[in-house]
């Protein structure tokens, strides 16, 4: 279970509960709140300076829609996540969601399909929720040029002399915050969706050392592509935030990584932090020292959260090949599953 205590000096933690929905807990993050105060103190200031109050009133009220709008889809995304994970046998207990989106608590099972089903779910409700849209869009305007099929641009149609009805006007932003969301969540940056899948996709052919590392790679350069992106685009401040957290999430997983390099299997692996969020330990003695002591503790715990899943993957994957040897003789073993058993042969006559 995730616990429901956690240290409030990690700025992941300000959150405060919304209610609970299908056994999922929703919370919300206070820079959510805090970037909805902002938008509609900016729009109070606008209607300030114009003389006509219906329509300062017809603004303010605008943004509170879309930002209603933007709770709503970023919401189903989760849930998308959250039911997958179960669907696989896996578990999902809360939703938090942040100015970048939100983030889901989800543990699949330790295998790739299961990871690859759960972190493609959440974008799969992007494409559902547009493909309903660009039907209706369509369908009402009798062309494809309604829909704001240009990512830089999500909530303008495509075709610019077409002046949509109100009624269309919130199908077009619908469609154009899922769309720009599902953008973003593919791009191939973790912890985004599209770095997971990426990385579980490769699990499998590669093991999962190695996955890590090329989705870790791939997801740093597009960080800064990203990032170089966002310098001559109006939107500058969202993909900068996008690149700069993507780049350090990347950076920090390898580093987790190359701090379980000296295991003797070339083949180690260990789960990415399945609740795609990083885990935080339940110790209250490490509350109460030092910042650097926390950092040292957390590190210390995540460490050995790695080795104990390290243990049990690699036990998983022993057995699999014994069991495949068994049935199928020693000549059935590919190159990497002797090399595993070679390696699990030599550990265990040291362990002796």
């Amino acid at each position: 279970m995730i616990p429901t205590e956690k240290p409030l000096d990690n700025p992941i933690n300000w959150s405060f509960r919304l209610g609970r929905i299908g056994n999922i807990d929703l919370r919300m993050h206070l820079t959510f709140l805090i970037g909805f105060v902002v938008l509609i103190s900016m729009e109070l200031a606008r209607s300030e300076s114009t003389s006509n109050g219906i329509a300062a009133s017809a603004a303010l009220l605008d943004v509170l829609q879309t930002y209603a709008l933007l709770f709503l889809i970023v919401l189903l995304h989760e849930f998308g996540h959250c039911y997958a994970a179960r669907a696989v046998g896996g578990e999902a207990d809360q939703i938090l969601l942040w100015p970048l989106g939100g983030l889901a608590y989800v543990r699949p099972p330790n295998a790739a399909r299961a990871h690859l089903a759960v972190a493609a779910a959440g974008p799969l409700v992007n494409v559902a929720i547009c493909g309903v849209l660009c039907g209706i869009l369509a369908a009402q305007s009798g062309t494809l040029g309604a829909i704001p099929w240009n990512p830089w641009h999500p909530m303008s149609p495509l075709n610019a002399s077409i002046a949509p009805t109100s009624a269309q006007l919130w199908l077009v932003r619908a469609f154009g915050i899922s769309y720009f969301l599902l953008v973003i969540n593919l791009l191939p940056i973790f912890p985004f969706d599209g770095g997971r899948i990426l990385q579980s996709i490769l699990w499998d052919r590669k093991g999962y050392t190695t996955s890590v590392e090329i989705a870790t790679g791939v997801g740093m350069v597009a960080a800064i592509i990203v990032g170089l992106l966002g310098l001559f685009h109006e939107q500058s401040w969202l993909l900068i935030g996008i690149a700069l957290i993507g780049y350090a999430t990347c950076f920090q997983t390898r580093r987790a990584l190359r701090d379980h390099a000296g295991f003797s299997s070339g083949e180690m692996s260990y789960d990415s932090p399945s609740e795609y969020v990083s885990a935080e330990p339940s110790s209250g003695s490490a509350r109460r020292h030092g910042y650097f002591a926390r950092i040292r503790a957390r590190r210390a715990a995540r460490r050995a959260q790695l080795e104990r899943e390290f243990e049990i993957n690699r036990q998983q994957q022993v057995e699999e090949i014994l069991q495949k040897v068994s049935t199928s003789g020693l000549a059935s073993l590919s190159p990497k599953e002797k090399r595993v058993l070679e390696d699990e042969t030599k550990r265990r006559r040291h362990m002796g």
